[in-house]
């Protein structure tokens, strides 16, 4: 009888470290990132992060998170605590310079002193309200670069506009002065610049105001001014600059839907010069909407809603992607620490997966992200590619592998299962020889 227990007593120890092992392995592939690149790896920096939208990283190593409506620290040595937290705010997108947090919050721009504790509202009054209402922020030199995203698909408000609910007065606010066609869509004939329901007349001049909408918006950070850099882009995914100091964005594309609907379109990787008008509602991906690769049938074709335009060539995308309102979260490696100097990063929230962009041809995979992420984010920071998966809470770090094996990383509380398995068997088997 006793023999019988004690084997019984074995078999339980063998099933219960093999069902917490099975667990760990199970959640450890669930949550694994593809490495497409033999010679990149991944690992995982920090976890405990849903629900956050955006990070920042100092020069000392210390990480700032932002939420919604909070920013938390982690500093150099793992310590964690929070340095923002107000129920008013909602925080989308956050950068850093010179000791000082920059954040965009609905219709504002804050700074946060970091050796002050002080925070200011430097940047009001944004037409944050419609399709694409939230800004992003980046520092380049003395400036802080603001999107401004349409309040509309294609410049008209129709019913696939949610907002005019709440807000039936919201239009696209152009951030210099326009001259309309007097082109009215729809069975309430909304004219583009307008109110829904609100007709346009031919000749009609809408005058500019800034800030506008489909705009970038600089902020001089020594003296508070401000002024509209470039415009005619729809909504800005993300952007950064590379080793030569050149803007470049994620631009997308016009999409099928609503009462200006279009078809066949992308989005786009651009480089954003100042001054430059770059399309939209009129153009997209350097091409009239006129042209035949977005008629929506082989009778019709969309029409201008703008008379005089600023050009008749609006600058050319560096890449076309192959699907619209899919790509977002750019970031480029100035250095060349992770692949090639200046190669271009992106991500395609449609099949998780992160792609690299070196200029020429196509973007290549380089990873495949686990089922349900969303990044929110991504980054360069201490030779890593940094990637925050909201959904997950992971802030994943991409890297040049450090050897052959480099992509199978186990997690240190592997090591202390398999420790725990070995000496409970020992353990074990000890007893049963003694009896």
């Amino acid at each position: 009888m006793k023999k019988i227990f004690e084997i019984l007593l074995v078999i339980i120890c063998i099933t219960c470290s093999a069902i917490l092992i099975t667990k760990y392995i199970r959640d450890s592939t669930y949550n694994k990132v593809i490495i497409k690149d033999k010679n990149i790896s991944c690992d995982v920096k920090y976890r405990g992060l849903k629900e956050a939208t955006d990070f920042v990283a100092d020069s000392s190593g210390n990480y700032y998170i932002a939420y919604k409506d909070k920013i938390q620290v982690i500093n150099k040595n793992g310590e964690s605590y929070y340095l923002i937290k107000n129920d008013k705010l909602n925080i989308s997108s956050l950068d850093f310079s010179d000791n000082i947090l920059y954040f965009s919050s609905n219709t504002k721009i804050y700074s946060y002193n970091l050796s002050n504790k002080k925070m200011f509202e430097i940047v009001k009054d944004l037409p944050n309200y419609g399709d694409y209402k939230n800004s992003i922020v980046k520092v380049g030199g003395d400036y802080l670069y603001i999107t401004i995203g349409a309040v509309t698909n294609s410049g008209v408000v129709g019913n696939d506009n949610k907002y005019i609910k709440n807000n039936p007065f919201m239009h696209d606010i152009s951030p210099e002065d326009i001259t309309l066609k007097g082109i009215n869509f729809g069975k309430d004939k909304t004219g583009a610049f307008q109110s829904y329901k609100t007709r346009s007349t031919n000749g009609q001049l809408v005058a500019g105001h800034s800030p506008g909408n489909s705009s970038i918006l600089i902020y001089n950070i020594k003296t508070g001014n401000s002024e509209t850099f470039a415009w005619g882009i729809r909504n800005i995914t993300g952007m950064d600059f590379n080793s030569q100091g050149k803007l470049l964005a994620i631009v997308g594309g016009i999409e099928d839907r609503g009462i200006r609907p279009v078809k066949g379109d992308s989005d786009y990787i651009y480089e954003i010069k100042k001054g430059n008008w770059y399309g939209w509602p009129d153009y997209s991906g350097g091409d009239p909407i006129t042209s035949p690769r977005f008629r929506l049938n082989n009778n019709f074709n969309l029409q201008f809603v703008l008379d005089n335009h600023p050009t008749t060539n609006p600058p050319a995308p560096l890449y076309q992607y192959n699907r619209v309102s899919s790509i977002k979260s750019l970031a480029i490696d100035k250095k060349g620490i992770i692949g090639n100097k200046d190669c271009i990063y992106f991500y395609d929230k449609s099949n998780n997966n992160i792609y690299a962009f070196n200029g020429i041809g196509t973007g290549k995979e380089e990873a495949n992200l686990p089922k349900n992420s969303f990044i929110t984010d991504m980054k360069i920071y201490n030779n890593s590619l940094l990637v925050l998966d909201s959904n997950h809470g992971y802030l994943y770090s991409i890297s040049k592998s450090r050897g052959a094996n480099a992509n199978f990383n186990i997690d240190k509380k592997m090591y202390l299962y398999l420790v725990m398995v070995c000496i409970s068997g020992i353990i074990i088997v000890l007893t049963i020889q003694k009896k």
